[in-house]
């Protein structure tokens, strides 16, 4: 078993701020040879610019792991939005990548995470959970707002319903529903699109949104969390 607190760790980040809070809290941590490969085209804040270099993600061998092989990486971060549209937009793959894809049996995230991870860890690579350098930002178990209704108790325990066949399909982990109908489920768009679709179909009256994590969650590839962008969202809806 690999030893998770040693070696170089760098982040491969993608849209959002989670990469660069964790990059922060992992300096704050004695991390000073960090490195920081964004495969967004966001510019990473000014701080940490010097961490930073881009890089291309449908170029998994020629551009992102011939990366890792130069700075001497020994423990990867996955923060950060990688979206599924990168599939459809035309992207240029070299051509180990192409293969690589050629081996998943769909085309869900964690198809994608499950395949990068076994190459990955032929680098001698380790990808560490993503909570490591987030754990600051959770909040404690509870309820948050206001006591919930009767109809909204009803509501939830229908959406969950739904959301726990979402999850097995491996389609998403979020359900919009008002008054025991399925307003909207997460799928490509992600979970902020998918809460705003279903508030505009309940005409912003109060829909409901389940979201839950896997049964057997990895929590190297994605946190089961709602974030103040997910928040908004809800409360536009």
């Amino acid at each position: 078993m690999k030893d998770t607190g040693s070696g170089r760790l760098a982040i491969l980040a993608g849209r959002g701020e989670l990469p660069w809070i964790a990059a922060r809290e992992a300096l704050a941590r004695g991390e000073q040879d960090l490195r920081i490969f964004c495969i967004s085209d966001e510019e990473p804040p000014e701080d940490l610019r010097d961490f930073a270099e881009p890089v291309v993600l449908t170029r998994l061998y020629s551009s992102v792991f011939r990366s890792f092989r130069r700075h001497g990486i020994k423990r990867l971060l996955l923060l950060g939005k990688a979206t599924r549209d990168i599939l459809y937009n035309k992207p240029r793959f070299d051509v180990r990548t192409v293969l690589l894809l050629a081996r998943m049996l769909s085309q869900s995230d964690y198809a994608l995470f499950e395949n990068v991870a076994r190459e990955v860890d032929k680098l001698g690579i380790t990808i560490i959970n993503q909570d490591e350098y987030l754990q600051h930002l959770f909040l404690q178990p509870g309820r948050y707002g206001k006591k919930l209704t009767t109809e909204q108790l009803k509501d939830i325990e229908f959406g969950l319903q739904h959301a726990r066949e979402m999850n097995r399909l491996d389609i998403g982990q979020t359900v919009v529903v008002g008054k025991r109908s399925v307003l909207a489920v997460e799928a490509a768009e992600g979970t902020d699109q998918c809460i705003v679709r279903g508030g505009d179909l309940f005409h912003n009256k109060g829909a409901v949104v389940c979201k839950l994590s896997k049964e057997q969650h990895d929590l190297r590839f994605d946190i089961p969390a709602t974030g103040s962008a997910t928040l908004d969202s809800m409360a536009r809806s």
